[in-house]
């Protein structure tokens, strides 16, 4: 069992950490919501997270946008976005979470700034912070809604973004004044060598706050304090204002001062050496050597935050991850549900031709029906009858399947008192390939038929059919048949008929 932590609507279980001194920063969870309950809107201050919704329905937030919570769906919610959740139904919501810290890029150093600084005998480290700063601000740091100050060596505030929580502008008036802080008014101690890692100090109303100390070859140049959080569950009604947030947070807001840091230390390094370089005329043939390698190291490390930004390779490794833990804890269907959908993601973030083998559009629904069956369990079978030549030779548009099938649960299933059956069949006739879907779902009734019938008409409505039917028609022009046949309560079916591969040209 992972390390449990308890929050106002729920719990988490941290199923995955990297271990202490790792450069891995990604974490996974399964996240529990108790029924009726409601994670008031929040700010994911320093992480960026992705959910998948195992089961339990709801809706949330992300923004301005709303959206419904259903088992099988999937959200990203990058950092800095507000985000609330309300579980309407009367069972748990239970998701899978992953976190990773957000990406602070470090900014290049301005032209007019590399003029001033060649020009230097001397760093003045707060004015030198000063001028860091504008060109933070210029770059990524104006954006971030994280609580965020920045001290120089001798703690006097050169930059603050006044993002405090409602909670410390009420009770402590930190908005005013920074002293009023209690946290804030500690004066952390950093004795050479300094140590490299952030310390955490918690106020008497039990908000954690985060300082990192700027130091750069044992020099220290000044500090980062951030937070006004707080991670463990709430003390009584005088702290409404405040609610707990995952340690992910936490984790992911130390990680982005670090970035802060650093790319601090990476401009003063590059300082210094402009005024190494004025003060010694001698070495100023080799100035354009050592700005190119300093230039280097820059990118280098550039290059490095970039890797760490969410793509298409953080999806992979992540269910890889998790794929290779189900595998070391003899946890068969948590592999082949991790394997089926890392299946679903690669198939739809192809790049390719806008056609694929019918075998591979079949492979990608029983990826989707398997992870189904997950849901309903014996409750669901899935019969395909498709020949397996017609799987190799026949060649249909991209993702035009699965949206028909995904019907089947959305519609056809909402009642499910009987044993739940879907059958996919293809063949070839008369230079056509024909494919159907067929369910024993609770049908169409005639009137929302003909609505139905109207809509694929029109071609122009956000409606899952009629998307499929437009799909087809800018490929195949009249050269496919499609039809749906339903009757309330003994199912529905969808055929479709397009050129077989080999026959009339497209």
């Amino acid at each position: 069992m992972g390390k449990i932590q308890k929050l106002d609507w729920g719990v988490i279980e941290w199923i995955y950490e990297p271990e202490q001194g790792s450069s891995d920063h990604l974490k996974v969870g399964i996240s529990v919501m108790h029924p009726k309950a409601f994670q008031p809107r929040h700010i994911h201050y320093g992480d960026e997270q992705f959910m998948y919704i195992i089961s339990g329905h709801g809706w949330q937030k992300i923004g301005e946008e709303k959206c419904s919570i259903e088992p099988g769906k999937y959200f990203h919610i990058s950092a800095g976005m507000d985000h609330e959740t309300f579980n309407t139904g009367t069972e748990p919501i239970v998701k899978l979470l992953i976190s990773l810290p957000a990406v602070f890029m470090p900014p290049k150093v301005a032209p007019d700034t590399r003029e001033k600084t060649r020009k230097m005998e001397s760093i003045d480290k707060k004015e030198f912070l000063k001028e860091t700063v504008k060109e933070l601000l210029r770059h990524n740091l104006k954006p971030l809604r994280v609580p965020l100050s920045i001290f120089d060596e001798n703690h006097n505030p050169v930059y603050t973004n006044q993002k405090f929580p409602q909670y410390c502008k009420k009770c402590c008036q930190i908005e005013e004044k920074l002293e009023n802080c209690e946290v804030y008014r500690h004066l952390p101690t950093f004795m050479p060598p300094y140590w490299e890692g952030a310390s955490a100090y918690v106020c008497r109303h039990g908000l954690s706050l985060y300082v990192l100390p700027i130091v750069y070859e044992q020099e220290l140049l000044g500090f980062i304090k951030t937070g006004h959080i707080r991670t463990s569950l709430g003390r009584g009604e005088e702290d409404r204002l405040l609610f707990n947030v995952p340690e992910s947070t936490a984790n992911g807001m130390v990680n982005m001062i670090h970035n802060i840091a650093e790319s601090i230390c990476s401009h003063y390094q590059y300082c210094r050496m402009q005024v190494k370089l004025s003060e010694n005329a001698r070495v100023l043939s080799d100035k354009t050597r050592e700005e190119y390698r300093l230039q280097g190291r820059l990118k280098t490390t550039c290059d490095k935050i970039l890797n760490l930004q969410i793509n298409q390779h953080f999806l992979f490794n992540t269910l890889n991850t998790i794929a290779g833990m189900a595998v070391k804890e003899n946890a068969l269907n948590t592999y082949q549900a991790v394997g089926d959908l890392a299946q679903l993601f690669r198939y739809t973030l192809r790049e390719n031709s806008p056609f694929v083998a019918l075998a591979d559009e079949i492979s990608y629904v029983r990826n989707y029906t398997n992870l189904q069956k997950l849901r309903f369990k014996d409750q669901l079978e899935v019969v395909y009858e498709i020949p397996q030549e017609l799987m190799e030779s026949q060649e249909v548009l991209f993702n035009f399947l699965q949206p028909i099938v995904e019907n089947c649960f959305k519609h056809g299933f909402l009642d499910r008192t009987r044993k739940m059956k879907i059958e996919i069949r293809a063949y070839s006739e008369a230079g056509q390939c024909l494919i159907q879907v067929k369910d024993n779902g609770c049908g169409i009734p005639k009137e929302t038929m003909k609505l139905l019938r109207d809509k694929i008409e029109r071609g122009n409505e956000p409606h899952g059919t009629s998307m499929v039917v437009r799909k087809l028609q800018s490929v195949y022009g009249n050269s496919f048949w499609y039809d749906v046949k339903s009757k309330a309560g003994e199912g529905t079916e969808v055929s479709i008929r397009i050129i077989a591969s080999g026959g009339e040209s497209r």
